[in-house]
């Protein structure tokens, strides 16, 4: 009887786990609009806001990231305020990593602290 305790308390704790991830990636859907990229290292007055880009995160993880006239399809995951994505397109992967907080995605191409990383910051519609 004990194991059977356990197993079902078990199991009704990794589905409490998974929905509790479900409703933050249901939270964090939706559009968002690029602000702004630059390169990690340039100043903060080297700041682009002329290139217009999008990203679309949809529920299920999925999404699409509009760049240059291009849809590029992506995966993504969020654990608290951070924030993954893949980025495939002909063959290439990309990994992005950042951070979401309140309605403000600012996530990197590379690594945060290498001047040559691109950043991209959005903001949800």
């Amino acid at each position: 009887m004990k194991k059977i305790t356990a197993l079902l308390v078990a199991v009704l704790m990794v589905l409490g786990l998974a929905a509790c991830g479900d409703s933050a990636l249901s939270a964090a859907a939706g559009t968002y609009k690029g602000q702004y990229t630059k390169f990690v290292g340039d100043g903060e007055d080297a700041k682009n806001t002329d290139e217009e880009f999008t990203l679309v995160l949809e529920k299920n993880g999925k999404g699409t990231h509009s760049r240059n006239d291009l849809e590029i399809d992506v995966e993504w995951q969020l654990e608290g305020e951070n924030f993954k994505m893949t980025e495939t397109f002909m063959g290439m992967t990309i990994e992005y990593t950042g951070t979401l907080t309140g309605t403000t995605l600012d996530i990197f191409n590379g690594d945060p602290e290498d001047p040559f990383t691109a950043e991209y910051v959005y903001e949800k519609q």
